[in-house]
């Protein structure tokens, strides 16, 4: 159902492999500076997904099903909020495995993270390219390489590409390459640099980062459990013997604490979608809908990031 491929650039050919192999070098992908950046529309509006309206009732209970989270009275959430197109619209998104979900505030403040390295190069000269944004999200997932490696594993949509090491030394060209477009052909060689794999197994995202909102820090892992839960009983939780199957990842900042819980499911294909308000109740409907079906919620959506075109 779910694969990663690896491509190697000396043949041209795709062969699959398991994931997080490091055997082959090269592009994934036929890469282009009109590949790279291409400027899609974001599926703000009901033309592109199939919706359905309303996130089906629970099946069953977990045991937390119908847990609701507590927030502070000073921090309410936007219950009953129009979410369509809350979400920010990004080019490209970019999941760093850090094997925790301790972060500081700001994940800049760590200066070991490829957030931080961005800034370091912004006090240089470097800029963001104005027309083309992007964001920076840490994952509890497990980097490829262990502690002291000083090398970053990255996840990039919505090319659905897994960087296993990206060294420190190789941050300023990976950040020219991939973020910003301007720069983009000085940093051309990286790419038969590092190893780059296809990645098809999707990934729940679910924020999760209490240092910089309560509301995210507290609906974020009873979302977890319950995700880990319903995958589990279908078979499709992600199995570390095989390599295969649905990853569920708490993640730093992504906007919007005010719309907590804050999920984005991101496909095999490397489009995402994004949905807001959700709870432990909400989660079966979510994985029989979105991830089975392939339908959108109506009332819990918030946007999405299309396969570059």
């Amino acid at each position: 159902m779910f694969r990663s491929v690896a491509i190697s650039c000396s043949s041209g050919s795709a062969s699959r492999s398991v994931l997080r192999s490091s055997s082959v070098r090269g592009p994934a992908v036929s890469v282009t500076s009109a590949r790279l950046f291409s400027r899609t529309s974001h599926c703000w509006d009901d033309t592109d997904p199939v919706f359905v309206e309303k996130c089906p009732a629970p099946m069953f209970d977990s045991g937390c099903t119908y847990c609701r989270p507590e927030f502070p009275a000073d921090k309410p959430v936007k219950v009953g909020a129009a979410l369509n197109g809350t979400a920010p619209i990004v080019g490209r998104h970019l999941l760093v495995s850090t094997g925790h979900s301790d972060w500081p505030s700001r994940t800049e403040f760590d200066l070991s993270s490829l957030d931080a390295q961005v800034r370091a190069l912004q006090r240089g000269g470097i800029r963001r390219d104005p027309d083309f944004n992007f964001m920076i999200t840490s994952t509890d997932l497990s980097p490829a390489n262990p502690p002291g490696d000083r090398s970053w594993s990255l996840y990039m949509y919505p090319d659905g590409l897994y960087f296993p090491r990206v060294p420190y030394t190789k941050g300023e060209a990976f950040i020219k390459r991939y973020l910003i477009p301007s720069r983009s052909q000085e940093a051309q060689s990286i790419e038969h640099e590092i190893d780059i794999v296809r990645e098809e197994f999707p990934i729940v995202a679910i924020c999760a980062h209490a240092a910089r909102d309560a509301r995210c820090g507290i609906v974020g892992p009873m979302l977890k459990s319950e995700f880990e839960q319903v995958l589990r009983r279908k078979g499709l939780l992600y199995d570390p013997a095989t390599g295969e199957g649905i990853r569920v990842a708490l993640v730093s900042h992504v906007g919007g604490h005010a719309y907590a819980g804050n999920v984005i499911y991101f496909r095999g294909d490397g489009s995402a979608v994004w949905y807001g308000l959700v709870y432990p109740e909400h989660v079966q409907g979510i994985v029989k809908e979105t991830i089975e079906g392939g339908r959108t919620i109506r009332e819990l959506y918030r946007g999405g990031l299309p396969v570059h075109s």
